[in-house]
Formats: structure tokens, C-alpha cells, sequence
């Protein structure tokens, strides 16, 4: 049992994190008690059910006095740490963490640690696929299951790549992976932290506690990651370039070529054997590299897991072709850098859906890249209005504004016909205006696509 773990404790929210804690929780706890500011009475009625003497359920106006009763407080990814009854159980005294903090403490496993703003689920994911070879491996975090709700899975050194997202940062105190992977860093999430310096800060903090004989392994290419940003220099450091340049300690490309150099030998892989498109995923698998050859993969194991990984579902994810027609998923793409991460992996001609719920992030050089890129752009969701304004003062017209995605993708497809070529759904926006997360909407994306008569 955890030090500060009471008779009763708080799980802020009831998603996947939230109940991941409760079951956690409940062979723990006498009496966990789920907090959920609104929600909606369907899934109100839905909780309440799964509750009936398991744990207790408090909505709303009742929060604050049940706050005062509480010995813990858990917080799901999505609560802030600035939201009041949160800031009140800290005035208190009360522990207040992140699930992954508390999970982290009990995990028996290897973690290896991703995060940033674009391809850290990509990431992720083709680290699982490449630690397999070596043992048991567990891709978890934010790409999906809660690490809290598969501890009983993993096992002593079993290998962990774990997402984390800096919502998950912002309530931990001792988390220490590994290895930690930085990916990139662009403006995203202002909304929750307030500013990019403290967007960065938060990511950065994720090695805060990390030992001397831990690494963290970043993109040389990204300012903010830049080791001596860090506040722990502890660990040892390593980057990866992915463009012409100096040779750094860690991982570059040359000559159609990937170099690694970990200090004592030097390591030479195909650069044909990433299959992914774009100079993106160049990077992502330039650090899952450096992190595989860290724990004892051979050059040769990683060059034939990197043969074989094809790429991660709602990430330019193709789902149909058809002839001259191509139809990408890449619903992920939940801000406007990864939008332009897609257009640059991607030839015209293009058309493109946009728009979901809005972040507020600059959209000037993304439309850029759809002037470059795109026959006809197609805007849906709450962001429309402010995406119809920027592509217009831009100088593109070529765009239509509709309802949802049932419309968009008929008219996306007529804007490429006869001639052929791309439909690509890249919203550069969140979905939470018409879906609960990407993973519907991307869903939803393939099921239209799957039903056109081409």
C-alpha cells in the first residue's frame, strides 16, 4: 500500500483513466469516491449503476464538502490542477496526483516514456513493435489503456512504452521512466497551460527525477528539448537529427544512411528500412533506434522490425484505394503542426477536411501548405468559421463549409474526380464538438469511405 493512500480517496473523472483507478482502487480502499463536475445525465445514470455498493459518486455542487472527507486525490488527464475543488484539496494538504504517478510507483516493469506535441503515439507504437522481439512488451499511456489498469499484466523487467501527454505531467512528483523520448514541440494545449514556455516546462519535467544511469533521448531539431533546458542533468543524453547537419551523440542520417553513435561503437542502418512516409516518421523511428540499441537490440533485429511495421491506425492511416483514389485517416492530427506534418508526407492533388473543436493555435503556416498542396479544402465542426477566415485572408477561396463528415467526404472525393488523387482527413482540431475522441471520428471517416461506390 502507497504511503498516502487513507481509507478514502478521490478519482477525479470516470473515463478510461477514472475507472482504470476504481478498479485499481477497490481491493485497496474502503470507499473510493468518483468525482465528476457535469456530466451528462445518460452517463450519470451509467455510473451510477456501475457504482451500487463498489464507490460513491459525487456530482457537481456536492464536490467541495465531499473534497473535505478525502485522504487522496487522483486526477484523471483531463482535470486541471487549477480547477477549484482540485486547488482546494491542495490548500488542504490533501495528496493530490495523476494516475500515472501512482501507477508508476507500483509498475515492476522497464518504462520507456514518450512524449511531446506530434508523433509520440507513432512512437510508441513502433517502439512496442520493435521491443517485442527482445521480450514482453506493453504499449500503454495516453495511446490507450491507463498504465494503473494493466499492472497486473506486466511483469518484473517487462519492457513498457508508455505515451504520456503533459496533461498527465502535471500532477506527478516522483515519475522517473527509464528512457525518456522527446518527439517535437509546437504550440498546442495553450488553453490548459497558458503559454508554449509552460507547455515546454511541463514536457520537460517528465525527468525531473530521473537516476544517473537513465537517458533521455531528444530531437535535435527542437529547441526546448535541447539538453541543457533540463532542469535534471542526471541522465545521460542523446539526440537525433534528421536533417543535414553536425553530428550529434545519438542518432543522424546521411548518404540514405542512419548513423547511431552511443559513445563506445558506431552503428550503420539502411534508411530504406523506415517504411513510414515523410521525415516525421524518420524521426520517430530515429529515436525508437537509440532507445532499442540502449537495451540490447541488435542492428539487425531493429532493421527487420522497422521493415515490418506499416504505421499506426488515425495516423495517415491509408483506408481505401481505389484506382487513381486514395482515402487517409489521420483524425490524430488534432492540431494544425500535425495537419502540416501530414501535407508534407503527402503529393497533390489533395483534398482535405478541417475543422473540429478549435485550439486557438496560429493557423498561418498551415494554410501556407494548403496553398502549396490542396485543390479543395473542406471545413466542418466549430472551427470552421475561424478556418474559413484564415484560408480567405490568405488568399485561398477553394473551400466549403458543411455540417459533418457525411457531407464532407462526397464533396472532398468531387473536388478529385476524374483526375484523381488524395482525400485526406487531417482536422487539425480536437473532436470533441461531434465525437469523443479521435478514435470515433476516425471510425466514422473510414465507415463513409468504406461505403462509397467508386
Amino acid at each position: 500500500m502507497n504511503e498516502w493512500l487513507g481509507q478514502k480517496a478521490g478519482v477525479y473523472g470516470y473515463g478510461k483513466t477514472g475507472k482504470a483507478c476504481v478498479s485499481y482502487l477497490l481491493p485497496r480502499l474502503v470507499t473510493p469516491v468518483v468525482l465528476v463536475d457535469n456530466p451528462k445525465p445518460e452517463a450519470l445514470a451509467e455510473m451510477q449503476r456501475e457504482a451500487q455498493h463498489h464507490f460513491e459518486v459525487a456530482v457537481g455542487p456536492a464536490i467541495p464538502a465531499v473534497i473535505e472527507q478525502l485522504d487522496s486525490l487522483i486526477l484523471s488527464p483531463g482535470v486541471p490542477l487549477s480547477n477549484p475543488n482540485v486547488v482546494r484539496a491542495r490548500q488542504r494538504g490533501i495528496p493530490v496526483v495523476s494516475e500515472l504517478e501512482l501507477a508508476a510507483r507500483f509498475c515492476p516493469g522497464y518504462v520507456i516514456a514518450v512524449t511531446g506535441t506530434n508523433g509520440k503515439s507513432t512512437t510508441t507504437k513502433l517502439l512496442g513493435h520493435v521491443l517485442s522481439a527482445l521480450g514482453p512488451a506493453h504499449v500503454l499511456g495516453n495511446i490507450g489503456a491507463p498504465l494503473l489498469g494493466s499492472l497486473d499484466e506486466i511483469g518484473q523487467g517487462d519492457y513498457v512504452a508508455l505515451e504520456v501527454s503533459s496533461f498527465q505531467l502535471e500532477a506527478v512528483e516522483r515519475f522517473a521512466p527509464d528512457i525518456a523520448i522527446y518527439t517535437n514541440l509546437t504550440p498546442d494545449h495553450i488553453d490548459r497551460h497558458g503559454s508554449v514556455a509552460e507547455y515546454a516546462r511541463v514536457k520537460r519535467s517528465m525527468t525531473d527525477h530521473m537516476r544517473s544511469d537513465g537517458f533521455v533521448i531528444t530531437n535535435a531539431l527542437c529547441d526546448e528539448f535541447a539538453p541543457q533546458r533540463f532542469a535534471n542533468q542526471a541522465p545521460t543524453f542523446l539526440q537525433y537529427r534528421s536533417t543535414p547537419g553536425n553530428r550529434v551523440r545519438g542518432c543522424w542520417q546521411t548518404n540514405n544512411m542512419i548513423f547511431v553513435d552511443l559513445g563506445n561503437e558506431l552503428y550503420e542502418l539502411p534508411r530504406d528500412c523506415v517504411k513510414l512516409p515523410g521525415v516525421h516518421n524518420l524521426e520517430n523511428a530515429m529515436a525508437v533506434i537509440l532507445a532499442a540499441l540502449l537495451v540490447g537490440a541488435t542492428p539487425e533485429t531493429v532493421i527487420e522490425r522497422l521493415s515490418t511495421f506499416t504505421g499506426y491506425e488515425h495516423r495517415l492511416e491509408l483506408c481505401r484505394r481505389a484506382g487513381n483514389l486514395a482515402f487517409y485517416n489521420d483524425s490524430k492530427a488534432t492540431n494544425p503542426e500535425a495537419t502540416i506534418t501530414a501535407l508534407k508526407a503527402m503529393d497533390p492533388p489533395l483534398a482535405l477536411i478541417l475543422g473540429g473543436r478549435d485550439k486557438m493555435t496560429d493557423l498561418a503556416e498551415m494554410v501556407g501548405w494548403v496553398k502549396r498542396k490542396v485543390a479543395r479544402v473542406v471545413l466542418i465542426g466549430e472551427a470552421a468559421e475561424r478556418f474559413a477566415a484564415a484560408l480567405s485572408d490568405m488568399g485561398y477561396n477553394d473551400f466549403l463549409r458543411v455540417e459533418n463528415l457525411e457531407q464532407a467526404v462526397p464533396l472532398a472525393l468531387k473536388s478529385i474526380q476524374p483526375t484523381g488523387g488524395s482525400v485526406l482527413l487531417s482536422p487539425a482540431c480536437a473532436s470533441f464538438d461531434q465525437y469523443s475522441g479521435y478514435e470515433e471520428r476516425g471510425e466514422h471517416f473510414k465507415n463513409i469511405v468504406a461505403g462509397l461506390k467508386l
